[in-house]
């Protein structure tokens, strides 16, 4: 049998050799990056709501007559405080005096036709007709002495007076807002206790209730806080502004907040636990509005997408995240989605 012997020059096998070493490189090991971490921690946190608002009067009322007739009697000044059923504007009694001389002669006539009845000499028709002239004359008399005199409805402040000695008063529609359907002769107000309606909107109305606490400063007043809760939240939302009407009562023993004062809200809110970070361990991309953490799986980072629910001082809230969740706070600009990491 021949024996073919094939024969390859050293040069091709050089250079197959290197052909080789260039399609199998060997892998080099990923180098880590350095970061350091802290643990997301769980604690019990008081939100808060921040409005604005104005101060208004607990009460107020435009007092007047339902007659019209002179202020005869004004018996206190502008700025005085009155307590509920002080007597505050006689009128002139020309319609009173007019009134009860009509109910004496009507009287007089009423007690003759009773003395006849209890004889029989008038008939039954006749005694009705009669006591109802007397019984509605009387009313008429009640209430012109009421309406000649304007008692305080409520303790509280005089804060002017719309008609005054000497005036005639007449029944006027006012067109203004807020204000009762008469011009009145006085206005009063009650301002301890004061409150200030804000306006919410519908998207935060579930978090309040009657009884949360709120501190409220004034442009007016800039250094003194002062607390307050609400008492008062309208049922019905404005369909223009999508809100609703929040009151929040302040104790005000010296006056010193005014009705139509502008003031600052803060609502505190129910206490919730809420997983908190440094607020380092946020990472935004340039040129975007996302926020996102790395966390530390072993030597692997993961990033994930979050929300910033709420600040407390150098610490944020956010969502998606477990409390004792390892989250990179410094080397986060280094990293990406699966780098390997070296925690510090």
């Amino acid at each position: 049998m021949e024996t073919k012997i094939l024969l390859i020059p050293a040069a091709a096998i050089l250079i197959s050799c290197s052909s080789n070493n260039n399609t199998n490189p060997v892998l080099e090991k990923q180098e880590s990056v350095p970061v350091k971490v802290v643990k997301a921690e769980e604690k019990l946190y008081t939100p808060s709501l921040e409005l604005s608002g104005t101060a208004f009067a607990d009460r107020e009322a435009n007092l007047g007559s339902a007659l019209p007739g002179r202020v005869e009697k004004i018996y206190f000044p502008e700025g005085s405080h009155v307590k509920k059923g002080d007597l505050l504007v006689s009128m002139s009694g020309e319609l009173y005096t007019q009134t009860l001389v009509e109910f004496q002669t009507i009287e007089k006539d009423f007690e003759r036709v009773a003395r006849l009845n209890e004889k029989g000499s008038v008939t039954q028709q006749e005694y009705d007709h009669v006591k109802a002239m007397y019984d509605a004359s009387r009313s008429k008399v009640e209430m012109m002495k009421k309406n000649a005199e304007i008692v305080a409805p409520f303790s509280g402040m005089i804060v002017e007076y719309l008609v005054h000695e000497g005036e005639n008063y007449f029944f006027n529609l006012n067109l203004d807002p807020g204000y009762s359907s008469t011009s009145g002769i006085l206005r009063l107000m009650k301002l301890d206790p004061i409150h200030v309606e804000a306006e919410v909107n519908e998207k935060d109305l579930s978090l309040l209730r009657k009884g949360l606490s709120a501190n409220v400063t004034f442009d007016a007043i800039s250094d003194t806080t002062f607390t307050g809760k609400i008492t008062y939240i309208k049922p019905a939302l404005s369909a223009l502004t999508h809100t609703a009407t929040v009151k929040i009562e302040i104790s005000n023993p010296r006056e010193i907040i005014k009705p139509g004062m502008y003031g600052h809200v803060k609502i505190n809110l129910d206490p919730r636990k809420m997983v908190f970070v440094p607020l380092n361990a946020i990472y935004r991309p340039a040129g975007t509005s996302d926020d996102y953490i790395f966390i530390a799986e072993g030597n692997i980072v993961k990033r994930i997408q979050t929300q910033r629910l709420a600040t407390d001082n150098s610490f944020v809230a956010v969502s998606g995240l477990n409390a004792g969740t390892n989250v990179v706070v410094y080397g986060k600009e280094k990293l990406s989605d699966g780098t390997l990491v070296e925690i510090k």
